[in-house]
Order: C-alpha cells, then sequence, then structure tokens
C-alpha cells in the first residue's frame, strides 16, 4: 500500500477526484456537481434530490450517505457556520467517514485562510477520533484484512497529523508544529510530501535549526524534488551566507545530481508507440493538427480549468516552454462543462497570463458523449502529458504533478532522450 495513495485517498474520499470523464455517470457525476456548490442551502435541495432520485437507502447506502453529508458539511464550513457543520458532521455514520471529513474541512479552512482557530479546533476533533478508532478491532471493515487494516491506520496518521501541525503553524505556535509535523513522518522527512517537507524546514529555521533545514533542503535537491518554497528558504540560505544572490541558478544547477542517473532510468521506461493522430481548434478558432509538428519534439499536456494540480504546475511549464523553444508544446483543455467552454478557457488564460498554445478537445462527433484525445490517449486522470518523439513516435507518457523541480527534470530528461533518437 502505497504511502502517498493513502494519503490522495484519504484527503479526496469526498471529492470525487478519481474519476476521469468517461468513468462519471448517474449518481457520480451528480456528486461530483455537487462538491462544487458553494451554497450550504443548494448543497442541501442537491442532496435531498440525489437521495429520491436514486432512492437511497439510509442503511444499504451508508456510504453514499455519509458523502452527501459529507459535502453538505463542506459547503457550511466554508461559510462558518459552524453549527451546522458540526450537525452534518454529526449525520456521518461511518467514524472514518467522520474523521476524514474533518480533517478535509480543517485543511479547507486553512488553505483558504478563513479561520486557523477553528481549523486548529477540529484538528483536534480529528487526532481525538483518529485516537478513539485506532486500536478498535470492531472499527476494521469486513474488506479489509487485518493486515492491510493496521497498514492504512499507520498511514492514515499522515495527513491527521500534517492538517493540525499545519494549524499550529498557521497560528504561529511554531514549537509545537514542529514537533508534530515531525510526528508525520514515517521514514525520513525527505521522503514525505512536498508540501509537509517544505513547513518542516520552514518550522526547523523558525524553531533555530537552520543548519538542519539546510542539509534537509541539500538532500531534496539532490534527488530533484525540491518545490517553490524550498527553493525560496535555499536562496535565502544562500544569500545570508554570500551577502547576494549572484550564482544561485548555476549553484541550483550543481545541486540536480541525479540528471545522469534519472535519464539512464526513464530510457528503461521509453515506449515506442504510434501517436494517435488528432486535430483539433486552438482559442482564435485555427485548426491544429498533429501532422503539422512532423520533425519536432511535441508535448502534450492534457488539463482543465478546475485541475488544482494541473494549475499548480503551470509555473514550472511556462519555464518549459521559454527554455526549449525547439519543442512544441500543446495544452489540451479537456474534461470541461458547462456552456460557452472556449470562452471559459480563454479568459482563464489571459488572466494567468502564460504563453501557451491551448487546444480544446472536442466530440468525436456532434451530440457524441465521447471526445478526442479522451478517448485516444485515455488518460488515467489530469494532469497528463504524452512525449512525442520527431518521427511521431509516443515515446513517454506521465501523470499527476508533485513538484516544479520534478517536474522539469524530468521534462528536461526525456526532451534529452528524444533528441538522440
Amino acid at each position: 500500500m502505497n504511502l502517498k495513495k493513502v494519503i490522495i485517498a484519504i484527503s479526496c474520499l469526498f471529492a470525487g477526484t478519481f474519476l476521469t470523464a468517461q468513468e462519471v455517470t448517474g449518481i457520480q457525476a451528480d456528486i461530483r456537481a455537487m462538491t462544487k456548490e458553494t451554497d450550504p442551502e443548494k448543497a442541501i435541495v442537491i442532496k435531498d434530490r440525489i437521495i429520491k432520485e436514486y432512492d437511497l437507502d439510509t442503511l444499504k447506502d451508508s456510504e453514499t450517505m455519509d458523502m452527501l453529508n459529507g459535502n453538505v458539511a463542506l459547503a457550511f464550513v466554508m461559510k462558518k457556520n459552524y453549527k451546522e457543520f458540526e450537525k452534518y458532521i454529526g449525520k456521518i455514520k461511518n467514524r472514518f467517514n467522520q474523521t476524514s471529513m474533518l480533517n478535509m474541512a480543517a485543511n479547507k479552512l486553512l488553505a483558504e485562510d478563513i479561520d486557523a482557530n477553528y481549523a486548529n479546533k477540529i484538528a483536534v476533533k480529528t487526532l481525538e477520533e483518529y485516537y478513539s478508532f485506532k486500536d478498535d478491532p470492531n472499527a476494521r471493515p469486513d474488506s479489509y484484512t487485518l493486515e492491510n487494516w493496521e497498514r492504512f491506520i499507520t498511514f492514515s496518521k499522515y495527513p491527521y497529523y500534517d492538517t493540525y501541525a499545519k494549524s499550529l503553524f498557521a497560528l504561529k505556535r511554531y514549537k509545537e508544529a514542529l514537533q508534530y509535523q515531525r510526528m508525520t513522518f514515517q521514514g525520513e522527512p525527505e521522503e514525505g510530501l512536498p508540501v509537509s517537507v517544505e513547513r518542516y524546514a520552514k518550522l526547523l529555521e523558525l524553531n533555530g535549526e537552520k543548519e538542519s533545514a539546510k542539509q534537509l533542503l541539500l538532500k531534496i535537491a539532490g534527488k530533484g524534488k525540491l518545490n517553490k518554497g524550498m527553493i525560496a528558504q535555499l536562496e535565502s540560505f544562500y544569500v545570508s551566507e554570500r551577502g547576494n544572490n549572484a550564482g544561485f541558478d548555476a549553484y541550483m544547477d550543481s545541486l540536480q545530481n541525479n540528471k545522469a542517473e534519472l535519464i539512464k532510468d526513464l530510457r528503461t521506461k521509453m515506449i515506442n508507440e504510434p501517436a494517435p493522430p488528432f486535430t483539433l481548434k486552438d482559442l482564435s478558432g485555427k485548426q491544429v493538427s498533429l501532422s503539422d509538428y512532423k520533425g519536432k519534439i511535441v508535448i502534450l499536456d492534457l488539463w482543465a480549468t478546475w485541475c488544482v494540480p494541473c494549475i499548480k504546475s503551470f509555473p514550472a511549464m511556462q519555464k518549459q516552454v521559454k527554455k526549449h523553444p525547439d519543442v512544441a508544446f500543446l495544452f489540451i483543455a479537456v474534461q470541461e462543462t458547462g456552456d460557452n467552454i472556449p470562452e471559459k478557457v480563454k479568459n482563464f488564460m489571459d488572466k494567468k497570463n502564460y504563453s501557451f498554445h491551448v487546444l480544446l478537445d472536442e466530440p468525436v462527433a456532434k451530440g457524441s458523449e465521447k471526445y478526442k484525445i479522451v478517448s485516444a490517449y485515455k488518460p488515467n486522470g489530469i494532469p497528463a502529458k504524452y512525449f512525442i518523439d520527431k518521427k511521431g513516435k509516443l515515446r513517454f507518457r506521465s501523470k499527476g504533478f508533485d513538484t516544479d523541480q520534478e517536474l522539469m527534470n524530468e521534462i528536461d530528461a526525456m526532451i534529452t532522450i528524444m533528441k538522440t533518437l
């Protein structure tokens, strides 16, 4: 059971983010739409409609009912209506579901800087609930073996401790925050999720352990996994030691000692398949075909305006576009919903001011629910990237996003390999 997958599963339990566009149908699509509703009263109306339309039973469909009540609770907490939030949290029957929802609510309050004090309160409640069932043999679902349940319980403490540490950090209770951030990690801190490691490095410095913070960041740099916050902190150390940031970029390059190994590893994973052809319109209405780029390396980036990791990856992707002007980067908007999608995507891009060549996925035929790119390339979630060599062969696939530096290193390595083919 992979630690990162467990953490993501716990964090996204109620969000429905694992479903691709072709998998979301019926009640799944309705629940996914419900997660985007920010008005609590409208969320209740949607909840009641779903229950009635799909004839849900309180006992037989308890997991789905938990999801519905959890979504309503989230809508209330974001409006700071804590009485109603607690009411709907109380309707969640499964103790683990309830704990996961409490954790998600605390995270949302912190992420949007709404109420760190209440976030801290429910983060404490999350840990109390976790402690109450983690050693209870009756809490184990029938679908879990004892071994898997114990492993899951061990891993699930990561997001709960992490959120509590985050709330303490927001409240500037740095000593306590460092204590709980340390308790978050199962193994070496540098193997944790980037956002947690970034916070840990900052807490080390804030608690007078500057050298420990620096050594941690150097380790992560050697793995090519620094994110923007870590790079900024490492640059501050560099400036404090040298008086200015002259030569910092070269210094960073010297730390990225994994490039040769990365290239070697990626060569073993290289594929050799014909890249599915396509013709789509860009934001100006111009027809663009993959065949237009014959003789060039092409990188397809499948994304959506609602996809948080897609958007987080864009600053790094912008750097790559500028760094590799001889490579054709095509950013294909997929899985968009609603009316006037071209205008929606264009407005998004205009606001963000990225110099991307954006294409729009479109139905394979008028009125069809199947789309060209999603059907041809079959992404297992987004962001998804496809690397096509000069001969039109698909050589690499990648999905997801962790850190800027890791993404840029991977793209650099894949381009280096494809240039030799």
